[in-house]
Parts: structure tokens; C-alpha cells; sequence
């Protein structure tokens, strides 16, 4: 082979290989939406409905709790040297408070179903 025939391998080889790279990301990304298929077959399905219904409680549960008020933070205060006042450091304390409430909002728009009905589930 001259230099002319092996630098049009060489370029048939680059092409080949660029599809062939082209291809295994294809098989990559459908690999991925398999595995996520198959990791959310066995969750339990909701309806565009229900999960709106979900979204607005959680938002109105965020959206109604009091954040301002200061008994829930936890801060230090610090000083410049030119004796300006800076907050050096704050932490929300009662985070409890508030993934309570979000539950409560959550829970109440659903029927809880006693753990027996779970079990029939599974061996249907």
C-alpha cells in the first residue's frame, strides 16, 4: 500500500469508528431509560392528577409556615473591624416543624391503607 491508499483506510477506519461511537451512545442512553423503567415498575403509579394535588400541598405547606419567625434560627453574630455587624453564621432549627406540617398536608389527601392490603398486593 502507498501513502495515498493508507491515509483513505485511515480515514474509512476514523469514519467507522465515529458511527460506531455514535451507535454505543444510542445503546448507552436506551440502556439507562430501560434501567429506570425497570426501577420504576415496582413503585406504586401516580396520576398527573395526584401528583399536582401532592405539589400544591407541599407549596402550601412551605408557602403558609411562619419563617419569620426568629425563636426558629439558630445564628452568631461577628464584627468587622470597623465595627460593622455581620451574621457569620444561621440555622433554620425547626425544620421538624415544617416536614411535619408537610406531611400532615401530604397525608391528608390520600386514604392510608392498612399494611395487609400491601401484602395482597404483592402476591397478586
Amino acid at each position: 500500500m502507498n501513502k495515498e491508499e493508507l491515509n483513505q483506510e485511515i480515514g474509512k477506519l476514523k469514519a467507522s469508528l465515529e458511527m460506531h461511537e455514535s451507535q454505543v451512545k444510542d445503546l448507552q442512553q436506551d440502556l439507562q431509560i430501560a434501567e429506570k423503567k425497570l426501577a420504576d415498575s415496582n413503585k406504586p403509579q401516580l396520576t398527573t392528577k395526584q401528583l399536582n394535588a401532592i405539589e400544591n400541598a407541599i407549596e402550601t405547606s412551605v408557602n403558609s409556615y411562619r419563617f419569620d419567625d426568629v425563636s426558629q434560627y439558630d445564628y452568631e453574630m461577628g464584627m468587622e473591624y470597623d465595627n460593622q455587624v455581620y451574621l457569620s453564621h444561621i440555622e433554620f432549627q425547626d425544620h421538624g416543624d415544617l416536614i411535619s406540617d408537610i406531611y400532615a398536608n401530604v397525608e391528608d389527601l390520600f386514604g392510608i391503607a392498612d399494611e395487609s392490603d400491601d401484602d395482597q398486593g404483592d402476591r397478586e
